[in-house]
């Protein structure tokens, strides 16, 4: 049975799976934007890098901005909603989140103010995640729906960013004991040939390796079909980031000619809407469940 509990006075939101933690949305201002954190297998494993919320042994620490799990752009009209350094923008909860249970699905609803590094307000993000468990896989849609209230926005082209992104733990890098795999075939595991992965188009991406503790676990990120940009490429790495990322072409080709920026125009919209499958077992296929999970998802 899955559970939600909101803590205003904490400023999250806490996500139970038969009694134990499976995860928190921590939505303070203390940081620059909303992320998911920590994330658990029911054995306690965990699901992302703990760095930097926690300081664990053996783990880099490279990339503070790498959270958990989050949104972020590295330039969005200019601004750079990307990092935590001088001069970032923020991504800010309004309020508190409105959170509850229908039909065993948890459920996060809120909206996301992105302002400038000065303070502006770039856009009115309405953003809505569902949670759910399917046996031993456990299932995070989410639905991004971008409002130009304010006047033209524009994703700049840059592979720094990610409308939804992993920290994945440093025991599933790739570059050491992971696996990265895509939808068009293409694999890098053990850090042995080249990143094919990264910088490729792709209806999905699956990232799996070690725990910590020794279990072994993924997660496999699906690019809804109906998003602009479909299929998404993808700033995957074997050092651990792992990011949807539609808007980074130039950097991915290799090519300074290229400019694929996306411009909303004021007073329009844009919906982004990714699933995120965490699954026990290394590799797409090393869970029965998860392709059907895919198929569910584009075809929803």
């Amino acid at each position: 049975m899955i559970d939600i509990q909101l803590q205003p006075e904490n400023f999250k939101a806490v996500i139970s799976i038969d009694g134990q933690l499976f995860t928190e949305y921590r939505y303070g201002h203390y940081v620059c934007r909303p992320y998911f954190y920590p994330v658990q297998t029911p054995k306690g494993g965990g699901l992302t890098r703990a760095y930097p919320m926690e300081e664990v042994e053996g783990e880099t620490q490279d990339h503070y901005h790498h959270r958990g799990i989050y949104t972020a752009h590295g330039l969005v009209n200019g601004e750079n909603l990307w990092d935590e350094g001088t001069g970032h923008g923020t991504m800010l909860q309004r309020g508190e989140p409105v959170v509850g249970i229908e039909d065993d699905v948890a459920q996060i609803d809120g909206i996301i103010d992105w302002f400038g590094a000065e303070g502006e307000r770039l856009l009115e993000e309405r953003r809505t995640i569902l949670i759910r468990v399917e046996g031993d896989l456990r299932v995070l849609d989410q639905r991004s729906e971008f409002r130009c209230k304010y006047g033209d926005v524009t994703f700049g082209d840059t592979k720094e960013g990610g409308l939804f992104s992993i920290r994945v733990p440093t025991s599933m890098d790739a570059k050491d004991k992971g696996r990265i795999e895509n939808s068009a075939g293409q694999v890098y595991e053990n850090g042995e040939g080249e990143e094919t992965p990264w910088g490729v188009q792709a209806a999905w991406v699956d990232y799996s390796g070690p725990l910590a503790n020794g279990e072994q676990w993924g997660h496999t990120v699906v690019d809804h079909q109906d998003n602009p940009r479909h299929p998404s490429y993808w700033h995957v790495r074997g050092y651990g980031l792992f990011t949807a990322n539609a808007f980074g072409v130039h950097d991915f080709k290799k090519d300074e000619n290229i400019d694929e920026s996306l411009t909303i125009p004021g007073g329009d919209k844009a919906v982004f809407r990714y699933r995120l499958v965490m699954h026990p077992g290394r590799g797409v296929d090393g869970h029965a469940g998860v392709r059907a999970l895919i198929d569910e998802f584009q075809a929803g």
